[in-house]
């Protein structure tokens, strides 16, 4: 078939019309007067952003609504209610002088807009903490963290990727057996896998899937009692394990979605190149080799990232805890674990790239030929038609133990018998191994997420794999905890962050006051 199919007109059409939509706001934006930001601060406010963001290692279209996130919760903290209902230019200042939006490109009325969510979210918040029976957490994931989210969406226009999401769960509504695959088709089957996809395509984190979720129900603060209950049913549908299960299945068969979706991304003109199917597909063939350098770059980006991170990291606890002991225990710095410790896990990580390798051709012409099935076939494919679960004997859960205990003990060995290390030492290697690795297995989902056949295996992956493994499955576990304490993001907020933004906005009050008193002279 040479022309789109149904979905795939659907998809033009919400593209088209999703264009129109940004394009006008775009004129009216232009016809606004706008906020500028003046001040000093803006090279230490730069600089102190990027050593937040390689303490907080998070994905890198994250960053501004973590930046959004971090203000908010200083400012509900401070329980100023007059300063909370004119916080957005506060907030734009800050943004503006971090580098995530620029400067004079923000409307006056787009700031007033955020002084009323804030406004609306903060008489929310005070009543959330009142209400028996939620946590802390909960009062903070229905509160400032959704006001971010809504934020960023007021600065980002962001009806694309709407449509996109629209458009990827409509395809796995119609090539997935749910009945087949899950052995039934829960109610809540559909809901989950909107969620599934916003994870597994757009990466987003449970905040920006919360507040989709809740725009789709209409739901909103001002209902509190709707809210709050709707909040739990969502709450549920997360910890689920039909979750999961979803996840997984749209993970592993997203890779033409992936790069369908930098296409949105980069070409407005999209659906009218989709009408000319030879021409689509051509420009979809160069775009897979983009996405095949992009990757390959974020990967390198990552490795850097990563080993200023665990140096960060390394030092401070280094500092905290290794010298004192070696104080307490020997008298004096033992500096050959010191040294190893800081340095072999960086090391490590750089020597992992080596083993990254890109998608081969085969992959790329199958990667083509699953795009021109989903846009143009009368009927797309049915991808799966039977459960995914695969069951292993108890025999390999026993040699996987096996091979735990080999590594750990193998490696503990070597340390304590040559290198001066003791339980304490040891402790901290395997941390920060098993985190390092954990961030390079990270690195290496960028690459899986194109790949739509499996890699071949070569000798030197199959011993990475082996040697590596039982390390990632430790930092997994170690990087879920640490990402619910991150004692050095606490750190930076509570001794950095909170005193320096409190003296720049001080700064920027007195200059703004000296400038005052220059217009009266």
């Amino acid at each position: 078939m040479t022309q789109l199919n149904t979905i795939g007109n659907q998809f033009a059409h919400a593209l088209n019309h999703a264009h129109a939509q940004k394009t006008t706001r775009a004129n009216a934006n232009d016809t606004e007067q706008k906020v500028h930001v003046v001040g000093a601060g803006a090279s230490i406010t730069a600089a102190y952003e990027q050593l937040r963001i390689a303490a907080e290692y998070t994905e890198e279209h994250l960053l501004l609504q973590r930046a959004i996130r971090r203000f908010y919760k200083r400012l509900f903290i401070i329980r100023d209610r007059a300063r909370i209902e004119s916080s957005g230019e506060e907030l734009l200042v800050e943004l503006t002088q971090a580098g995530y939006v620029a400067n004079d490109s923000i409307a006056e009325s787009t700031m007033q807009a955020i002084n009323h969510l804030a406004t609306e979210y903060y008489g929310a918040h005070l009543q959330l903490e009142k209400t028996k029976g939620l946590t802390y957490k909960q009062v903070e994931q229905w509160g400032h963290e959704l006001l971010a989210v809504e934020t960023e969406w007021l600065l980002h226009d962001a009806s694309h990727l709407q449509a996109f999401t629209q458009f990827a769960h409509t395809y796995f509504v119609k090539t997935l057996d749910f009945e087949k695959l899950l052995g039934s088709k829960p109610a809540e089957t559909e809901t989950v896998l909107y969620a599934a996809i916003h994870r597994a395509l757009l990466k987003s984190d449970e905040a920006v899937i919360r507040l989709g979720l809740l725009k789709r129900y209409q739901q909103s603060p001002k209902h509190l009692d709707a809210y709050i209950q709707t909040n739990k049913q969502i709450d549920e549908l997360f910890r689920s394990p039909l979750m999961e299960k979803l996840y997984h299945i749209v993970d592993r068969r997203s890779a033409h979605l992936r790069v369908l979706r930098h296409m949105v991304d980069a070409d407005p003109s999209l659906p009218k190149l989709m009408e000319n199917k030879s021409q689509f597909l051509v420009v979809f063939e160069k775009q897979v080799s983009d996405d095949y350098e992009t990757v390959s770059k974020k990967v390198n980006n990552g490795i850097i990232r990563s080993v200023i991170f665990l140096i960060i990291t390394k030092f401070l606890i280094g500092i905290a805890i290794e010298v004192p002991y070696d104080y307490l225990v020997a008298g004096a710095i033992l500096w050959t674990p010191l040294l190893i410790n800081l340095l072999f896990p960086p090391i490590y990580m750089v020597l992992l790239r080596a083993t990254l390798l890109m998608p081969n051709s085969a992959n790329t012409a199958r990667l083509v030929q699953q795009i021109e099935s989903t846009l143009y076939d009368d009927t797309p494919k049915v991808q799966l038609t039977r459960r995914v679960e695969q069951q292993f004997s108890a025999g390999y859960n026993v040699a996987y133990a096996v091979v735990f205990m080999i590594v750990f003990g193998g490696v503990a060995w070597v340390l304590w018998h040559y290198f001066q290390f003791d339980l304490l030492h040891l402790a901290v290697f395997f941390v920060f191994l098993s985190g390092a690795s954990f961030l390079g297995f990270r690195l290496s989902r960028m690459i899986r997420e194109l790949e739509s056949i499996d890699s071949t295996q070569s000798g030197v992956t199959v011993v990475r794999d082996f040697l590596y493994m039982p390390f990632v499955v430790v930092g997994r576990y170690i990087s879920d905890k640490y990402s619910r304490i991150n004692l050095v993001a606490l750190v930076l907020d509570m001794l950095i962050e909170l005193p320096l933004k409190t003296v720049l906005r001080l700064v920027r009050q007195w200059s703004a006051f000296i400038s005052a008193k220059k217009d009266q002279l």
